[in-house]
């Protein structure tokens, strides 16, 4: 390697160049790169829907979703089948497993599948197959609504109407979602007395509307020379037209209108869910940027365009931004950021205290261009500027000078000990060029195990080892072969010679840095002196630290900075919508009493319950209802979410008190962190067939989660459905009447939802015309009694003539898992009391032989016990497996088994460190902290390495075992507190949040920088005296195996001199 550093050394021009290539497409690729708070995960998920219009949670079960399910069973790929049958409609999410490479291959296949079902019911739509791609995120919501509570919906909505194609006009915009928007409509409300009146039946009235309603095209006629196009025009353009349609006439002039016997109004679709912003009626925007958009500029943009936008009706509708999602972004970059460059500069005063202001300089060099090098590698592998790809460049900021600083300070050392500047570099970066170079193949055999964690955690934290990767690559590229020539451009000519009565080796330093040295020889020869005892000493603190964690406790994400809060509400079951907005008006009222430093706003969807994440489960329902609570950023006022949460949950009790807020009403809090996706705290998972042991299981569960302290918000998936009316055909007066079932099904349909009879074009709008009872006589019940039927002879027949009814509840949903019935226990806990994982592991002690009881029903512990299970699982054993890569990296650079176990004997010690920091800091461990012990094995073994080469290289000068070990620890004393010191200092900004804190990442600093921090003293002190230790088992294994005549070499090292000799 010599020659080919000596050749790079002398080409200054060449690597000038190259150094200036890097840099200028560094940052032409920084301007391209997207930002965003947090990465986007794909969910790897396709969903099947399925409308049944009337169907039953039980219909469309057996009718719909099983035969779905049979179908997807011949599908391979597939990790799970989640299916959800609610009135009306089944969804059947199939979940693509990880490991499967042809992706696109599953989802054809299963198209395929779900075409090959065809024994659906003729009433069902046809299933749509979407596969859930990321393809797009959100950017910014917003509200439109009244200036005050007269100012009509229609004139709310045509405000809304025009905004959103004022939105799309914005490129980078990919969809405008509407919310609270509801379709136009021609109702058309019948008098069931009048129809029996004029001897009309309801599907009469539709009909003769379908009928009516056409524009259709005749042909052509063709006179001489001239060709006319013949239509028949008869499409509504108003509601007079409606109004005046013949349904029947006589010969006598005798006319039946549409107006005789009813009413037609110019309305919109029956709400189902009523959106609300800050108390108003409001129509919502959900604005999604293209994935090719970048976040903060985007929403710049429309920031800046609806300043100059006037909606119609100005005077009466306002428009406000209810969430800007690229606050999130900024604050979270700015943070991480801020926390980068204060971790910068204190990473240049210290290396300017160490290596003086010349050679820091030059080190420092590359800094920039690892950097620039790491922005082409984002790009080229599709990463975004994230907190996560952000904290990638903070972890590697200490590191990344690492190469660069050993070769600079053995180059600087050769030079004090007499060699010319040229010799003592290219002496330098020879000597180092393998050590080095080993040192980052292990420290990538520490973080490419991380690439390999399948699941949404894996696909999260993706950019962290491969930015990690990207850059230390980098640096050792410009340690290797371009520093030497800077060094050689730039270094003194001369330095200071070393020399003294007990310097002659060039060993110490002059000034407050040798006496550092000579402090820390003293200690090393007493631990060396004393090494065994030193060893147990450490090991019984390791034990001890090890039985802390019961202390320290678990989380899977930790907790903090969230800025939005859901609250969801269940009525009991048959409430009307009316009746919920009430009641939702009461808890409207409670939220908005918080601080406007606090509120940004609250939004409320009454009718539904929106789905988590990406959860593709349908809510709708008219006693349920869903708040999002939009706060300010955390860092710009004192109480965290936390906090406002219990306020909330003080002012209901309150309310329930006064009797504002119904006792039965339930309500679930819970405060939407950002991060990675989790499940539930506790979501037990029961599955089987019948739903009354289902039930009872439950119950069970329930029963004891609420003995549990800090167990709070338990919730059943199960719970009955509305009363229901279910009308079954006499079969006899049906067939002596000509009626049939679905005469019946249509007469009663057509009569309370309204049937659609026809649609006509009104300007740009696809106006509906729908039949039905007028809402008074739906809500009589004497009006069941007034629906005629019309068979298939042109009579109309009674409906109870031909029917008998029985009242009986059914289940507003039944939920599927892998083929068979599933129900969750579901709750949240308080993490200041208790945590998901202990919740879990008391319910696993209470119920371990429940299975046995229940024989044919399962029982999982899904949510975010399950994301524990699989994710540190798999991360254990991904450890052991970089574990395994990084010994037989050692094995070869050594050619020996027993230094590689030396150098990584300090790996378990770095979690002393660990788990004290966390104890001291008053946090938990989580998956994040996890993260972070998994990156110091490789990060650890750099400096180990280095120093066990060097007490080689020490014996191979001829020095005794012990001299050697003192002398190497000297020697590399500066350049271990240097490498080491640069990593934890550049990290305490983002550990303590100097610059703004995240909360994610902040617990992987923190066992990162304090695991560092131990290993460091562990690598100074424990390393010689394992070393030593071994040397002493090898003779004393030596020695005995003499005693049977079998020749073992006595030292653990052989010197290449001595075996040349």
């Amino acid at each position: 390697m010599k020659k080919i550093f000596g050749s790079l050394m002398n080409q200054k021009l060449l690597i000038n160049l190259v150094v200036a290539l890097i840099i200028l497409a560094g940052f032409a690729t920084m301007k391209k790169i997207n930002r965003e708070a947090f990465p986007e995960v794909n969910f790897d998920m396709v969903t099947i829907t399925t409308i049944y219009p009337g169907g039953s949670p039980d219909e469309l079960e057996q009718l719909v979703s099983i035969p779905i399910e049979e179908q997807l069973r011949e599908v391979d790929g597939l990790d799970k089948v989640r299916t959800y049958n609610i009135e009306n409609v089944s969804v059947v999410a199939a979940y693509i497993d990880d490991k499967v490479s042809d992706k696109p291959g599953v989802v054809q296949d299963i198209k395929d599948a779900v075409d090959m079902v065809d024994n659906l019911p003729d009433k069902a739509e046809m299933p749509e197959v979407k596969e859930i791609k990321l393809d797009k995120k959100m950017a910014v919501n917003i509200a439109v609504f009244g200036a005050r509570d007269d100012v009509p919906y229609r004139e709310i909505r045509e405000a809304a109407d025009n905004l959103k194609d004022f939105l799309y006009d914005i490129d980078g915009v990919a969809e405008v979602e509407t919310s609270g928007y509801y379709d136009r409509e021609y109702l058309v409300e019948v008098n069931p007395r009048k129809l029996l009146q004029y001897r009309l039946g309801i599907n009469t009235v539709i009909n003769t509307l379908r009928t009516r309603n056409l524009d259709l095209p005749g042909g052509t006629l063709k006179v001489g020379d001239e060709e006319y196009v013949l239509r028949t025009k008869g499409q509504f353009q108003n509601v007079d037209e409606v109004l005046n349609t013949v349904m029947m006439s006589n010969d006598a002039g005798f006319v039946t209108r549409i107006k005789d016997i009813g009413n037609v109004e110019d309305s919109f679709e029956d709400a189902t869910v009523r959106e609300r912003y800050n108390g108003k009626e409001a129509v919502t925007l959900l604005v999604w940027k293209k994935l090719s958009a970048d976040e903060i500029r985007l929403v710049d943009e429309i920031k800046e365009r609806l300043t100059e936008y006037s909606p119609p009706h100005a005077k009466d509708v306002k428009i406000e931004i209810m969430y800007d999602w690229s606050t999130l972004t900024r604050n979270r970059i700015s943070a991480v950021l801020t926390n980068f460059f204060i971790g910068l500069i204190i990473m240049a005063v210290i290396l300017m205290a160490l290596l003086g202001p010349r050679i820091s300089a030059i080190v420092s060099v590359g800094i920039p261009l690892a950097f620039m090098m790491a922005f082409m590698g984002m790009k080229i592998t599709g990463i975004t500027l994230n907190v996560i790809s952000l904290f990638g460049l903070i972890m590697v900021l200490g590191m990344i000078v690492d190469f660069s600083i050993v070769v600079a300070e053995n180059s600087h050392r050769y030079m004090e000990l007499g060699f010319s500047r040229y010799d003592a570099i290219l002496k330098g970066v020879s000597e180092v060029f393998w050590p080095v170079t080993v040192t980052f193949l292990c420290i990538s055999a520490a973080f490419a195990p991380l690439l390999f964690i399948s699941g949404l955690m894996g696909k999260f934290i993706f950019a962290i080892p491969t930015v990690l990767m990207i850059c230390l690559g980098a640096s050792w590229f410009i340690a290797m072969f371009i520093l030497p020539t800077h060094l050689n451009m730039f270094m003194k000519e001369e330095i200071h010679k070393k020399g003294g009565d007990d310097n002659e080796a060039g060993v110490y330093e002059k000034g407050l840095f040798g006496k550092v040295q000579h402090r820390y020889q003293h200690l090393l020869e007493k631990v060396l002196k004393h090494r065994y005892i030193t060893v147990a000493v450490l090991i019984v603190l390791l034990i001890g630290s090890l039985g802390l964690l019961k202390i320290v406790g678990f989380v899977f994400v930790p907790k903090g900075g969230a800025e939005q809060m859901q609250i969801k509400t269940f009525m009991h079951q048959g409430t009307n919508l009316e009746a919920n907005l009430r009641q939702m008006k009461e808890l409207e009222k409670i939220i908005l009493r918080l601080p406007k430093d606090e509120l940004i706003g609250v939004k409320a969807r009454v009718g539904i319950e929106e789905a988590d994440g990406l959860d593709p489960k349908p809510g709708e329902g008219t006693h349920k209802s869903t708040f999002t609570v939009y706060l300010t950023p955390d860092k710009e006022r004192e109480r965290d979410a936390y906090a406002i949460e219990a306020e909330l949950r003080k002012g209901v009790a309150a309310a329930r008190k006064k009797g504002l807020l119904h006792r039965d009403l339930v309500i679930l809090f819970n405060v939407q962190e950002h991060g990675p996706p989790t499940g539930k705290a506790v979501n037990v998972e029961i599955r089987g067939e019948d739903f009354s042991v289902l039930k009872k299981i439950s119950d069970e569960y329930i029963a004891e989660l609420r003995k549990i302290n800090g167990v709070r918000d338990i919730t059943l998936d199960l719970e009955e459905g509305k009363q229901e009316y279910r009308y079954f055909i006499k079969e006899v007066m049906a067939a002596q009447t000509g009626v049939s079932v679905y005469d019946v099904a249509m007469s009663l349909n057509a009569s309370y939802q309204g049937a659609v009879a026809t649609s006509t074009r009104i300007g740009e709008e696809n106006v509906d015309v729908r039949v039905r009872f007028p809402e008074y006589e739906r809500k009589r019940m004497k009006s069941l009694k007034e629906v005629i039927v019309s068979n298939n002879r042109g009579g109309l027949i009674p409906l109870d003539a031909v029917t008998g009814v029985r009242q009986q509840p059914g289940y507003s949903q039944i939920n599927r898992l892998n083929y068979k019935r599933i129900v969750q226990v579901q709750a949240n806990v308080d993490m200041n009391v208790i945590t998901s994982m202990q919740v879990n592991n008391m319910l696993k002690e209470k119920f371990a032989g429940i299975s046995k009881k229940y024989k044919g029903y399962d029982i999982a512990y899904g949510g975010e016990q399950e994301d524990t299970a699989e994710t540190m699982g798999e991360m254990g054993t991904l450890f052991l497996f970089a574990l395994l890569v990084i010994y037989i990296l050692l094995a070869a650079f050594f050619n020996s088994l027993i230094l590689p176990a030396v150098v990584m004997s300090a790996i378990p010690f770095a979690l002393v460190g660990v788990i004290l920091a966390f104890l001291a800091h008053g946090q938990m461990l989580s998956f994040s902290s996890f993260l972070g012990i998994f990156s110091l094995a490789g990060v650890i073994v750099s400096n180990t390495l280095v120093l066990v080469q060097f007490i080689n290289n020490q014996r191979d000068e001829g020095l005794e075992l012990r001299e050697a070990l003192i002398q190497a620890g000297v020697i590399r004393l500066r350049p271990v507190m240097l490498t080491a010191g640069t990593t934890v200092l550049a990290l305490f900004p983002t550990i303590y949040g100097i610059g703004g804190k995240d909360f994610f990442v902040a617990p992987l600093a923190l066992s990162f920088g304090y695991g560092l921090v131990f290993a460091t003293v562990i690598t100074l002190l424990l390393i010689p005296s394992f070393y030593y230790i071994a040397e002493d088992m090898k003779m004393k294994m030596a020695r005995f195996l003499s005693r049977f005549g079998i020749t073992m070499r006595g030292t653990i090292y052989a010197s290449p001199k001595k075996e040349s000799d």
